[in-house]
């Protein structure tokens, strides 16, 4: 287990940090892809994907992990990057439809609290509504279509919680862990107390991620479904 989670997690964890923030700036993002914006990627339920959408997100994606990987990042990861991030949105558009059928909302409160503590919005650390106009502005989108489509993440992450949460390690996970501390740390290594909790963490994360997964496919199965994969190849 441990060996497979070191193996991919930096990719993953790039991946999964853009495309969670490119979600958010779905109308933001290069032009002249050379591709009909409005043709449709994918359809879930009754929530389109559209070319434009899906190239914004995936070009964001695209960018960081080339800064991270460099040279490395050849044709195979290319494709590979094209259908995560095609699978990412079709997850995402899966979670908000979940959570509005379990009857989930965002607050005025919680979008306010969101925005305010968002980094990109600050001047002297503390939350700007200048820096945040002028930032919006810089990207071609208005406070409300910026706010609604917060609103629509907030709603996704909320709806994320609501699995991961219940999820706990068993007592045989928590047994298991000082094995893989030697596995880790070499077979005359003793683990300390601040290690076996990180692996602990890690261990449980991966497991709350498997939980989303599973939900989210056990979902897959009983809504209409349907990808253009020609339009990404």
């Amino acid at each position: 287990m441990l060996k497979s989670m070191r193996k991919h997690a930096k990719y993953f964890y790039i991946l999964f940090l853009v495309v969670i923030v490119s979600f958010i700036f779905w109308g933001i993002g290069k032009n002249g892809s050379g591709k009909d914006d409005q043709a449709i990627v994918a359809t879930v339920g009754g929530t389109k994907i559209t070319m434009q959408q899906y190239w914004r997100v995936y070009e964001r994606a695209e960018d960081t992990l080339r800064d991270a990987y460099g040279d490395k990042f050849d044709d195979k990861m290319k494709q590979d990057l094209k259908m995560r991030v095609l699978g990412q949105m079709v997850s995402d558009a899966i979670l908000y439809k979940a959570a509005r059928d379990a009857g989930l909302t965002v607050t005025n409160t919680e979008l306010s609290d969101a925005i305010m503590s968002d980094p990109a919005f600050r001047a002297g650390n503390v939350f700007s509504r200048r820096v945040y106009l002028r930032t919006l502005r810089l990207n071609r989108i208005t406070p409300a279509d910026y706010e609604s489509m917060e609103r629509h993440e907030l709603l996704v992450e909320k709806m994320r919680r609501l699995i991961e949460d219940p999820v706990e390690l068993s007592p045989a996970e928590m047994a298991s862990i000082p094995a893989e501390l030697t596995a880790l740390k070499g077979k005359n290594a003793s683990g300390d107390q601040q290690t076996a909790k990180v692996l602990q963490g890690a261990i449980l994360n991966e497991k709350r991620q498997r939980a989303v997964a599973s939900f989210i496919e056990g979902l897959k199965n009983r809504m209409r479904i349907t990808e253009n994969l020609n339009l990404i190849s």
